[in-house]
């Protein structure tokens, strides 16, 4: 038989859980496209960016391109470079860099 009372319980508690928000970048710096994917919703911008830029939308350009964070309300970016040895993370509260 289903315990119907644990079962409202767990449904009340998920649903009054408060939203996860996504984060945005930090204004003026440079994150790596991996980067910018695990921070936030950043899936079509990084393909807006690449398109604007002219540069191939495959995932290696993708994971591998350097974008900056010119801010606002939805952290907008812009496309620099794309690293061909790779995106290096420059840590908390720096520039990712080539």
């Amino acid at each position: 038989m289903v315990n119907l009372a644990g079962l409202t319980v767990a449904i009340m508690a998920v649903s009054l859980a408060p939203p996860v928000a996504a984060r945005n970048c930090k204004t003026g710096l440079n994150y790596c496209g991996y980067n910018l994917l695990n921070i936030g919703n950043y899936a079509a911008q990084i393909n807006q960016a690449l398109s604007d830029a002219r540069q191939p939308g495959d995932n290696t350009h993708i994971h591998e391109s350097i974008f900056h964070c010119n801010g606002g309300s939805n952290g907008d970016i812009t496309w620099l470079a794309y690293c061909s040895s790779g995106c290096k993370d420059g840590g908390s509260g720096k520039s990712d860099f080539c």
